[in-house]
């Protein structure tokens, strides 16, 4: 994700008016015949993110194309919920984001830029929600700038997420962190992800490792997955422009610097197998944008997937 402050929220926001009415016969059984695949191609999703303004315009068609290239889930917020456009559609849904604001407390960092949840909206009613969707996990999946800060920030987050892990896990569900670029970089010699992930039990909390974000932060992914081994239940799959220097502020990532799988700098022939070594459930393809159409460019990474699945076995 690297867009203005509220472009995650935004695109969550705008999906309730894109998804209403989506249920059609017409989509019924779309994209459900599927040949016997490798593992990551059964597990593979598509982080909606990536085909925000195609939803708000026509939820169900992009459902549908997205199905028809072959993809088996889709990962977006909680709310709305997407369970009868998924049916429909032929996917599947195992992870959605939660509000940040009900894990930090932090309200007001998420204000002006639309309507936030009830306050009475607490994070059992997230959990309770993920639970009767069907789940397997909810994410937590960005800190604005205000919910920010220096060590002693970042481990009183891992105490808020240590604690909404074990409400997570008395419901039979888990919770993840996607890390962008801002936390892997150092404070006084200590990345905020690695403290968070210290500090926090292993069973209330996983890491949803974005291979671009990871890469763009000057961090193997490879080495990463390797790293937290059994750890990391979920993976966003994007590729980074060759060339690209290092960069930590995700809103100064230039939007050339991401590319499709295969077109690009990270290494996927590997990550692919440290990745199921590791235990790695779901995969994501995202792209934050795309020189061509989003759908299009949701082929070329699945065709670059497949390929590589079928040479490496995974």
């Amino acid at each position: 994700m690297a867009d203005t402050r509220f472009s995650r929220r935004s695109f969550l926001k705008s999906s309730a008016a894109g998804t209403a009415g989506l249920v059609t016969p017409a989509l019924l059984g779309a994209g459900t015949a599927h040949a016997a695949e490798s593992r990551v191609l059964e597990h593979l999703g598509v982080a909606l993110y990536t085909v925000r303004e195609q939803m708000t315009a026509d939820a169900a068609g992009t459902l549908k194309a997205i199905a028809d290239l072959g993809y088996r889930y889709v990962e977006t917020g909680l709310l709305p919920a997407l369970g009868p456009a998924l049916k429909a559609a032929g996917l599947k849904q195992a992870s959605a984001y939660a509000p940040t604001y009900l894990v930090t407390g932090n309200r007001k960092a998420w204000a002006g830029g639309g309507d936030l949840l009830p306050e009475s909206y607490d994070w059992s009613k997230a959990v309770d929600e993920a639970k009767s969707q069907g789940l397997e996990y909810l994410v937590i999946v960005y800190l604005m700038r205000g919910e920010r800060g220096g060590l002693d920030v970042y481990r009183d987050l891992a105490a808020r997420l240590a604690k909404a892990g074990e409400t997570c896990r008395k419901a039979g569900l888990g919770l993840a962190y996607h890390a962008h670029a801002f936390e892997y970089e150092a404070i006084d010699g200590v990345r905020p992800i690695e403290l968070m992930l210290k500090e926090t039990p292993k069973d209330l909390l996983g890491l949803e490792l974005d291979t671009f974000w990871a890469s763009i932060a000057g961090v193997d992914p490879v080495k990463m997955v390797q790293t937290y081994a059994g750890r990391v239940p979920l993976v966003h799959l994007k590729d980074k422009a060759t060339g690209t220097p290092v960069q930590y502020d995700e809103g100064k990532v230039p939007k050339e610097a991401f590319k499709e799988i295969g077109r690009g700098a990270v290494d996927f022939a590997a990550f692919l197998p440290a990745a199921a070594k590791a235990g790695v459930k779901y995969y994501y393809v995202e792209q934050d944008y795309c020189s061509g159409t989003p759908i299009d460019c949701l082929r070329v990474s699945r065709q670059a997937l497949a390929s590589l699945a079928a040479a490496k076995k995974v």
